[in-house]
């Protein structure tokens, strides 16, 4: 009886063990490979690709942060999110066949496009337009270590203009002052938004020479705003013609760019910055400019002004992507619509009514402020085609019309 005892005993052990093995292994599983939401998204979309169902493909992610920075791993998954997110870009456009043709890391050549103008102007929201591009690696502002300076000629051009180039190239070795500018100023990197994706989970790569070389080298489009140099030096720039670079001059009125600058702290000590007829002094030498580099280098400069981009921004903007040999994307106008209907944030906010911006100088300064102006910029802004408020009244008055026709000589 003991015996049969003990053996019933011993099977009763066993099997509940054995259901204590089954259900442990049926909770591992299930915890372990349960396919969360965002996998099953991924899967999907990786479906859709595969099944040519690729007409809204969702973005990628490529930095999710598992501690130390895997440098090989960063830069694979950019390859696959750039060639993902150009799946249905039209490269005919872009004077190409396939995306490899513009990479510099398969020996390739990128589409470059700087845009050139001074603080204030619109340069933020015109640069943003650019970066909204997909595959896109946005050089923003690389002349803030700087400081407020117009660079007209020595002792600034030759560094500036060899930054300039050497950036465009993906050589950020040597590049010391800009990466110890950043470490303080963080913005300098955050407005690129494909590589600030990665340091702002690692800030060292933000300061990484190398990282930052072969990461630009991935992409197929680049851009670059520049406030601090004047028109007339980008000729070296467009005598590469390995850069094979398209430049766009973006012009402001005087008495726009002043009221947006006067309460700016960091303006008011610098004279490139506050004083207008240093200001104007510039708009002329870029109109004189413009016409001699028209003429040398012709398919290879835009002249834009900004009253013209905020009126009727969409219309622009493909003028602008047609020139630079850019294929409009979804995610262009998703920007364009979503920034330029409603207002959001301070000063350096791009989400604007823009149509509402370009004459607000019209209601903050008084005629005296606008007469102070436009004594030191009648000339500028008649080559420019602005026109002048002849008192109050007219300042003042809804028919009152800034804008004229003008035309850059050649």
């Amino acid at each position: 009886m003991l015996r049969r005892l003990n053996f019933y005993s011993i099977c009763f052990a066993f099997g509940v063990s054995v259901l204590l093995i089954l259900a442990g292994s049926r909770y591992t599983d299930n915890t372990n490979y349960r396919p969360s939401s965002e996998s099953r998204r991924n899967i999907r979309n990786y479906l859709k690709i595969e099944d040519g169902e690729n007409n809204s493909p969702q973005p990628l992610p490529t930095n999710p942060d598992d501690g130390s920075p895997n440098i090989e791993k960063i830069l694979e998954k950019t390859r696959t999110k750039v060639k993902f997110d150009l799946i249905n870009y039209n490269y005919n456009t872009s004077g190409v066949q396939k995306l490899e043709d513009l990479l510099m890391e398969s020996g390739g050549r990128p589409i470059r496009s700087l845009i050139i103008s001074t603080w204030r102007s619109g340069t933020t929201f015109l640069g943003e337009i650019l970066n909204a591009m997909p595959g896109n690696f946005y050089h923003y502002e690389p002349l803030l270590n700087f400081n407020i300076v117009q660079i007209r000629g020595p002792p600034y051009s030759e560094k500036a203009l060899s930054t300039i180039k050497s950036m465009f190239n993906c050589n950020f070795y040597g590049m010391d002052e800009y990466f110890e500018y950043g470490k303080v100023h963080a913005y300098q990197f955050s407005h690129n938004s494909r590589l600030w994706d990665h340091c702002k989970y690692k800030k060292e790569l933000c300061f990484d020479a190398d990282f930052t070389s072969k990461f630009c080298k991935l992409f197929p489009f680049q851009s670059m705003k520049v406030v601090r140099v004047r028109l007339r030096l980008i000729q070296e720039l467009l005598e590469d013609k390995q850069l094979n670079l398209n430049v766009v001059l973006l012009i402001r009125d005087p008495r726009g760019v002043m009221q947006s600058r006067k309460h700016r702290d960091w303006c008011l000590p610098a004279p490139d910055c506050w004083r207008p007829e240093l200001v104007c002094a510039d708009m002329i030498s870029d109109y004189v400019a413009a016409g001699r580099l028209l003429k040398q280098y012709p398919g290879r400069l835009m002249v834009l002004r900004y009253e013209d981009l905020a009126l009727n921004p969409n219309n622009t903007a493909y003028k602008l992507l047609k020139f630079l040999k850019l294929s409009p994307t979804p995610s262009i106008e998703e920007f364009l619509h979503s920034h330029t209907t409603v207002e959001v944030g301070g000063v350096s906010s791009t989400f604007r009514v823009s149509r509402e911006v370009p004459f607000r100088w019209k209601n903050v300064l008084n005629f005296s402020n606008v007469e102070d102006i436009q004594m030191v910029c009648k000339d500028a802004m008649d080559l420019w085609g602005y026109r002048m408020a002849h008192n109050a009244s007219h300042l003042a008055s809804k028919e009152f019309n800034p804008l004229d026709q003008f035309k850059v000589t050649q």
